[in-house]
């Protein structure tokens, strides 16, 4: 009689993790995120700390698998080729229910900066060329990737520098307008430098920031 109570127990505790095994197997939610400095956490001295992914990480229900494509110097262009040719790349997009993209930034400066005898003529040409790099990228993500598309914009740099300043407000128009990505405004998130950014001489924000931009993406991916 022992032995058959003992079989039925075993047997209703092998069911009940086979069950909660399955269910949590089905309701598991794919995040990928491809970044630059931000996806990595690069704070307001230049120091890796907690991005805005490990902070939303921190407060994410039960589920959440996180996969990231991220590097301090990752440009459009860097990341439209890793997309095209890594096959890793392409099974995590396919695998994805959500898909989280900042990038822009490191081009933008970058460009700026190499540019000889600066004007606003060739600040557009810049500004176009990353639009339409960024267009590329998205199309070529969209051969992999069906669902939705959450793209941080750009806060306002620390800078006096209008062409920096410039080229941030016109790709955030574009990014704000494209429908086939639903866009994050960073901008006005962080306006307020003196709390979100520590130090004056850098273009990242500090933890506060992180956690801001967190808040925005939780709302993004969990407002079902």
């Amino acid at each position: 009689m022992n032995k058959l109570i003992k079989l039925f127990i075993l047997i209703i505790l092998s069911s009940s993790v086979y069950f909660i095994y399955n269910i949590t197997k089905d309701s598991k939610i794919n995040i990928l995120t491809l970044g630059d400095s931000l996806c990595e956490g690069i704070n307001s001295y230049g120091n890796k700390d907690y991005s805005y992914l490990d902070y939303y990480m921190l407060d994410s229900r039960m589920g959440v698998v996180l996969k990231k494509e991220c590097s301090k110097d990752m440009s459009i262009e860097k990341m439209l080729n890793i997309v095209k040719y890594d096959s890793k790349i392409k099974k995590e997009l396919k695998e994805s229910h959500y898909l989280v993209i900042n990038l822009g930034y490191n081009d933008l400066l970058y460009k700026l900066s190499i540019t000889e005898n600066i004007n606003i003529y060739k600040v557009k040409y810049i500004i176009d060329k990353i639009i339409m790099d960024y267009d590329e990228l998205i199309t070529e993500i969209k051969k992999y990737y069906d669902n939705e598309i959450i793209v941080i914009g750009y806060y306002k740099a620390n800078t006096s520098n209008t062409y920096i300043n410039y080229g941030i407000s016109e790709i955030n128009k574009y990014l704000k307008s494209n429908i086939l990505i639903s866009y994050i405004d960073t901008y006005n998130l962080l306006k307020d430098s003196e709390k979100y950014f520590s130090n004056p001489n850098s273009y990242y924000p500090n933890s506060k920031g992180y956690m801001e931009i967190a808040t925005k993406i939780k709302k993004k991916l969990e407002k079902d």
